[in-house]
């Protein structure tokens, strides 16, 4: 047996085994004719030195590698292909031998502690970062930083500068500029609903004015003349006539004829209703509550439209700021698509990016023609709403300049606090209620129709003395008297009038139990629009930043031939929509917060418009000064809520509402009706 010896680790005697079985190969095949030795200064590869298994015993005494050592074959393992043996040359048709292959250069290996060293070399670890999940304290930290402040600033800042280029370019020299506050007070004098709502009080006014005179005395002048034929009223008279010596006749008449064919008179008269069941005093009633119903009809009208003028304002301001972001977005895609043109004239891109990018372009122009196009139909309706003219001669000029932009104020509010408030000062409910109490009155002057009526008149009259020819010739007395009138049996139609202003007063309460949850749930939708277009402000701020970044980025990278065009154009629509979210988002909290002011009625300031000295002499149809005063006492948003009619006291539906409750499990007597078993 064989003992071969090496002085390595076991992947250098791996190796060397190797060379071992190479070399016992080598001896079975034929072998070449010898060569001249070469000088010991050659190369390694010039003059190889055999390698057979006395030089490695040499070298490597120190391990000994018996076959008994090595594993044995698995039974289901095949065996190792035994090495063929390499056949004799085949000699050429001329009878002579194949020139041997010339033999391969061995290389010489080096020392087997050299070779060892050299393959245990420390490899270093891997270093490998993963990518959170979950955004760390460092990126909320730089969320916060003052550097993303400062650069959102410097975003916000380059969209201003071209929004004031725009308006600059937009603006009218020939009309004025216009700014809120401005445009609540052409609406509070000029918007055709407040007028109608003014010219309503007035015509309440009238109804009940109407009403009262039933109650007081009721002064009539009357007179009359008469003349008739003769013919029509025959004398049954005799006539005696004895001359005096003056010469004027004593004429005396007897019998019961007429002498004289024309007859005139003269009356005064006063009469006073003494007693109608009650009916002219519930009329008096509804009258006032609905005169008072007016002034809080009013106080919503105001309301409304203010809300209203707030809202078209600034969708005016958000409109004409989607504009800048569009143009903006035109304005990157053509360049876009002349970096393209160039990049393929220059051979560096295919035409298909050319073509990419110009359908980019192609399709952000029509988002930019309906930006241009809702600008100008919010600026016509704006002119509808505050009630002004054209100028002469000019039917499509805007007689205005906004001015304005989206500010963000955000505002803590509570939302118990804020039904409360809206439950107790809304005008809308002080005006059902007073309807409520009108509708009650009502039933009580339709029941009136079963008792009876008494009334009582008096006066004074002049009339001609139809026995005497002189025409001139008068009488004259006093007179008084009453009448009364009761019907006992109408056909039903006296209860059919109740049977009505019953049906009528419990739709009122309906109504105003609906109008009571509106309120309540006008508040809530309120706050919850305020909140979401607050979360949507703070998300998005920053992502305007961070799209513009990114866009910056894809670009850089397009440049550097890492990227694609289809990255830069994601890019440019990510900011596009990163910057229209946060303007819609800002016009949405001022909206909201417009609806919040207009639930809970906190416009009143402007009602001092209307103590303006200057406002009735140029609008005639403004509060006079009484209707000032009367308005701002039956409007005071502090005055509490009138009674409700005592059929009703018990189911107020504000009482819940404005009293605090400890709980807001409800008692078993507001269970609902559904619920019971």
């Amino acid at each position: 047996m064989q003992r071969v010896t090496f002085r390595t680790r076991p992947l250098v005697s791996a190796l060397a085994l190797t060379a071992v079985s190479a070399s016992l190969l080598a001896q079975d095949a034929p072998q070449p004719s010898p060569t001249p030795e070469a000088s010991p200064a050659a190369s390694p590869f010039a003059s190889p030195t055999p390698l057979t298994l006395e030089g490695l015993q040499k070298e490597m005494p120190t391990q000994t590698l018996t076959l008994e050592s090595l594993p044995p074959i698995a039974p289901n393992e095949s065996p190792s292909p035994t090495p063929a043996v390499t056949p004799a040359p085949t000699p050429l048709p001329d009878g002579t031998m194949p020139l041997p292959l010339p033999a391969l250069p061995t290389p010489v290996l080096s020392d087997a502690a050299t070779l060892s060293e050299q393959l245990n070399l420390p490899i270093p670890e891997p270093t490998q970062s993963s990518e959170p999940l979950k955004p760390s304290a460092e990126t909320n930290t730089l969320k916060d930083s003052e550097k993303l402040a400062m650069q959102q600033k410097m975003v916000m800042t380059d969209f201003d500068k071209s929004l004031t280029r725009l308006i600059a370019k937009q603006r009218n020299p020939n009309v004025a500029d216009m700014s809120l506050n401005d445009a609540v007070q052409i609406g509070l004098r000029q918007n055709p609903d407040i007028l109608n709502a003014i010219q309503q009080i007035r015509l309440t006014r009238g109804q009940l004015i109407e009403v009262v005179a039933q109650a007081v005395p009721q002064l009539g002048i009357s007179s009359g003349y008469t003349q008739q034929q003769d013919t029509l009223s025959p004398s049954t008279s005799s006539t005696i006539t004895i001359p005096r010596p003056d010469g004027k006749p004593i004429v005396i008449r007897s019998g019961s004829g007429s002498s004289q064919n024309q007859t005139w008179n003269i009356q005064f008269q006063a009469t006073q209703l003494i007693f109608d069941g009650g009916a002219t005093i519930a009329g008096i009633q509804a009258g006032s509550a609905t005169y008072d119903s007016a002034f809080f009809t009013l106080r919503s009208t105001i309301d409304s439209i203010v809300s209203q003028i707030i809202t078209n304002f600034y969708q005016v301001v958000l409109n004409r700021a989607l504009i800048v972001a569009q143009q903006q977005n035109v304005t990157l895609l053509e360049q876009q698509v002349k970096d393209q043109q160039n990049r393929y004239e220059a051979g560096t891109v295919p035409r298909f990016n050319v073509l990419q990018a110009e359908v980019a372009l192609a399709n952000a122009k029509p988002p930019l023609i309906q930006a241009e196009n809702n600008y100008r139909i919010s600026m016509y309706q704006l002119v509808r709403l505050l009630g002004m003219d054209y100028p002469t001669g000019h039917p499509s000029e805007v007689p205005f300049n906004i001015a304005g932009n989206l500010g963000y104020s955000p505002k803590k509010i509570d939302t118990d606090e804020s039904i409360r408030v809206a439950v107790a000062r809304n005008p809308g409910l002080k005006a059902q209620r007073q309807f409520i109490l009108a509708q009650a009155a009502n039933v009580s002057a339709q029941i009136a129709g079963w008792l009876p009526s008494v009334s009582a008149n008096a006066g004074y009259g002049i009339q001609n003395n139809t026995n005497s020819p002189d025409l001139a010739e008068a009488l004259q007395g006093w007179f008084f008297g009453a009448t009364g009138t009761w019907n006992v049996w109408d056909g039903g139609a006296t209860y059919g009038r109740v049977a009505q202003a019953k049906a009528q007063l419990m739709q009122s309460k309906n109504t105003y139990d609906n109008a009571v949850r509106t309120v309540v749930l006008d508040v809530q939708q309120a706050i919850s629009n305020l909140q979401q277009a607050k979360e949507t402000i703070d998300s998005q701020t920053a992502s305007v930043v961070q799209a513009t970044e990114a866009l910056r980025l894809a670009r850089e990278r397009l440049d550097a031939g890492a990227g694609t065009q289809l990255d830069v154009l994601n890019a440019q629509v990510q900011l596009l929509q990163a910057q229209t979210n946060v303007l819609q988002a800002r016009y949405d909290y001022i909206a909201a917060m417009a609806s919040y002011d207009q639930a809970l009625s906190l416009d009143t300031q402007y009602v001092e418009t209307f103590n303006d000295p200057l406002v009735r002499p140029l609008n005639p149809q403004a509060l006079s000064k009484a209707e000032t005063k009367h308005f701002e006492k039956a409007t005071n948003p502090d005055k509490p809520q009138s009674k409700m009619p005592r059929v009703f006291r018990n189911e107020d539906p504000i009482k819940p509402i404005l009293e605090a409750s400890a709980s807001p499990t409800p008692s078993k007597k507001n269970v609902p009706t559904g619920s019971r078993r």
